[in-house]
Parts: C-alpha cells; structure tokens; sequence
C-alpha cells in the first residue's frame, strides 16, 4: 500500500485530536477535583453516585427532622417541668390552709394564689413552638386552653402525632397531656375524682374560701382529699417528663446513626467521584510531554514538499 502525504497528515490529525482530548480531560479533573462530570466518564460510577448523593440527601432530611422533634420535645419538658413546680407550689399552699388556726383573710389570700396558679396552668397548657400548640394533641394550630368569662375551656384533643425518623420508622412527637391539664368530661356530681390540673386547683380555692359555708371540718376534709388528687397529677406529669425523656434519648441515638450513614456514604462518593489529585498532576505532566512530543513529530510529518520550491 502507498503511504502519502495525505495519509501521514491525516493520521496526526487524529493522534493530535487524541492527545489534546486527553489532555483536556486531565486539565478538567485537575480543576474541578473531580473524576466524573458526565455518564460517559464512568456509567457505572455515575449510578454509584446517584446512589450515594440520594441516601445523603435522605439522611440530610431526616436529620433535620430529628432535630426540630428534640427541639420540641425539650420545649415540652420544660413546659412540663413549669407545671410541676406549681403543683409543688399548689400542695405547700394546700398543705397550709388546711391549717385550722388561719384566718378567713389568710384562707382568702392562700386561695387567690391558687387562682393565680390555676391561671398560669392554662398559660402552660397553651405553650407555642414554632406555630404548633404542644399539648392541643393533633390540633396544634388552636389554644387548647380558652377563657370563656372565668373559666376555663379545654378544646384540644388527646391524639398522637408521629414523626418519620427513618425509611418506616415513625416515633410520637407530643405530650398528650390534656386530660391532666384539664378533663372536659369532668363532673364534680358524678366523676368528682377525676380533675384536671385547673379543675383542682379551682376546687382547693372554693374550699378554702368556704363558698358553701360548711363546717370547716368538711372544708378541711375536702383539702386533704384535694391533696391526695394533687399528688396523683403531680406523679402522671412526673411520669411524662420520663415518657419525653426517653423519646429524646431515642431521637439522639437514631441522630448518630443518621451521622455515621451520612459521613460513610460521602466518603464512599468522594471515592466513587473525586479525582486523586496527586495522579491526576502526573497524568497531566505526562499527557503535556506526550502532546508536545506528538507536536515535534508532526513538524518532522508535515515537510517542505516541492511545490514548497516552486512557488
């Protein structure tokens, strides 16, 4: 076969053609740190990726989940630990009107106190985080606790909400405390030992102010049983403050499993995806050394021919 001018010229088009492509692909790695940019790079390494970014993402997501929930998990603790000490504060003042030298003044005094308190209850009860009511069960957008004259109404329900913490996996949120705050299906003449927290402290200042005009033995009586109710709500508050500390706990742990995903799939993507920087500056010293030899060899290709001469 005949080997011409032509031939050679063509034939070191396409090596340089070659060469320069190579070379450009080793220049795009060194400045984008990466060895991927487009599915014909590595189809399979492409799907890779896709892979990890999603599960990153889905990790990400969740994360922030879990955090917003400990968040409002820590707001009603503290809500709840409110309610505790007045409770506290509650039994000590009840504990001192059902002593019989006080006064009527004093006994009036203790009972405004107690109103006071039964007042912050429902300010307690009516805790915002965020946008959402805490304890107004799946109806967070409304006061669970509303004022109509002087009392208290109670317009919340007692329902869960579940939050997903994983691919599943679904954990209550919320503290479903309304029937403590206050019991709407309380009726002091035929379930009078069942009060919410407001109702009993509302039932402690009748019976210290003597509204009824009892004996004060009976008024006595009843402030004794209004502690024993006292210390029962006192126990189910205590006992929920356990309840969200143990979802809290559980949060943190679903937390560092989520982190330990997230920070193994982006090792395994910065494998799959990123160029070693190191060899890719040799590729590229290497790849520069060829194209400038290819360079040298087609000035020696592309020679001055006769019609060079007769011009």
């Amino acid at each position: 076969m005949r080997v011409t001018n032509l031939m050679m010229v063509n034939n070191l088009k396409r090596a340089m053609n070659i060469n320069t492509r190579n070379l450009n692909m080793y220049q795009e790695r060194l400045s984008s740190g990466r060895r991927i940019h487009r599915p014909s790079d590595d189809p399979v390494g492409v799907i890779n990726t896709l892979r990890y970014s999603s599960t990153i993402v889905e990790a990400e997501e969740y994360l922030n989940k879990i955090n917003e929930a400990k968040n409002f998990l820590n707001t009603t603790d503290s809500a709840l630990g409110n309610v505790t000490d007045i409770i506290h504060r509650a039994n000590d003042l009840t504990i001192q009107g059902i002593n019989g030298t006080n006064s009527e003044g004093s006994r009036e005094a203790i009972a405004k106190e107690i109103r006071e308190l039964a007042d912050q209850i429902a300010v307690i009860a009516n805790t915002i985080f965020g946008s959402k009511h805490i304890f107004a069960g799946t109806n967070v957008t409304e006061s669970p606790m509303i004022k109509d004259g002087d009392t208290w109404q109670w317009q919340g329900n007692n329902e869960e909400m579940f939050l997903e913490i994983g691919a599943g996996v679904t954990i209550p949120i919320n503290s479903v405390m309304g029937e403590y705050f206050f019991n709407p299906d309380f009726d002091a003449d035929t379930n009078p030992d069942n009060p919410g927290i407001n109702q009993l402290l509302d039932d402690i200042a009748n019976n210290l102010e003597n509204t009824n005009d009892e004996p004060q033995e009976d008024n006595i009586a009843k402030l004794q049983k209004n502690l024993s109710g006292l210390q029962s709500i006192l126990d189910e508050f205590v006992a929920q403050r356990a309840v969200v500390g143990a979802r809290v706990n559980r949060l943190e742990l679903q937390e560092n499993r989520l982190e330990s995903t997230r920070i193994d799939y982006t090792e395994l993507l910065s494998k799959n995806q990123d160029a070693d920087m190191a060899e890719v500056i040799m590729d590229l010293k290497m790849q520069e050394n060829v194209y400038r030899a290819s360079l040298a060899a087609g000035a020696r290709i592309i020679m001055p021919s006769l019609v060079d001469f007769l011009r």
